[in-house]
């Protein structure tokens, strides 16, 4: 085999075998799973009124629980919510849309006339030994008259 040739070969080789490497890498590769995302609207309202949130990516055909809330995560015993919440089905697809009436945000210090706080809207679940977080949680200006 001349020079040439034997070049030729170990070039053919290599680029098959990053072509094999690669391929099996794709094949292999895994999309991450979709988030459990909630969207308000409108996301400014006045405390007492209500809004529409619209869920996406949650599990389907469960029973969630969305509560309203000064946080998104904290330890346990503190609980940033009230008892603001509604409990509701997703879709098959584990999607949902449904109406809330907003509260002043738990532990909101914020509530003479003309207030403005931030407050979370989600999935309340345990994220680990003594942390609560909520899944999807959807951002919202509560506002006073």
């Amino acid at each position: 085999m001349n020079r040439l040739s034997a070049l030729s070969l170990a070039t053919l080789v290599l680029a098959a075998g990053g072509a094999i490497g690669l391929s099996a890498t794709s094949a292999g590769a895994t999309s991450p799973a979709a988030v459990p995302h909630i969207r308000a609207q409108p996301r400014s309202v006045m405390v007492d009124h209500s809004i529409k949130l619209i869920g996406t990516n949650f599990k389907p055909k469960r029973s969630i629980t969305i509560e309203e809330c000064s946080e998104t995560t904290w330890i346990v015993p503190q609980d940033p919510c009230g008892t603001n919440s509604i409990i509701l089905k997703t879709n098959s697809q584990g999607g949902f849309t449904r109406s809330l009436t907003v509260q002043t945000c738990p532990g909101g210090s914020n509530t003479g006339p003309g207030f403005s706080e931030k407050c979370y809207i989600g999935d309340l679940r345990p994220s680990g030994i003594d942390v609560v977080s909520l899944v999807g949680a959807a951002k919202i200006t509560v506002t006073g008259p």
